[in-house]
């Protein structure tokens, strides 16, 4: 193959790394939606441990998981009373609220750095490669 073919190809490569890159962060990308329905989710953990016979069913939030949520939260407050307590499945959910903003940031800064990690060892590979075919 010659130089440019090589050249476009990790070009390309790289390209499609990004891709992916931003592919890849776009779907862990937290928003107040996500961390609602992780909430929920987690509440139908925990009445799952205190009573058996609860079969949940996500589906029936249809995207409102703060509602959901509530009314999850006051349907078994009343079946079962102290033994069902969500407070630290509150106090996870304030918190991620809270932390929302760094952890985009550090969402962005992972992705940049395996972005340029990746382009450093495709820029390493074709450096080495040019060299092979130099001495050929």
């Amino acid at each position: 193959m010659s130089p440019a073919v090589h050249k476009r190809l990790f070009l390309l490569a790289g390209a499609g790394w990004l891709v992916i890159a931003l592919a890849a962060a776009r779907a862990d990308w937290p928003t107040p939606e996500k961390l609602s329905e992780q909430r929920y989710r987690l509440a139908i953990l925990t009445l799952n441990a205190a009573d058996k016979t609860f079969l949940p069913d996500p589906a029936a939030a249809g995207g409102d998981w703060d509602r959901a949520y509530q009314h999850l939260a006051v349907d078994f407050a009343a079946r079962l009373g102290p033994r069902f307590d969500l407070s630290a499945v509150e106090a996870r959910h304030r918190e991620a609220l809270a932390g929302m903003t760094s952890e985009r940031v550090r969402l962005i800064l992972f992705t940049l750095a395996a972005t340029a990690a990746l382009w450093g060892l495709l820029a390493l590979l074709h450096a080495a490669l040019g060299q092979r075919s130099r001495q050929a």
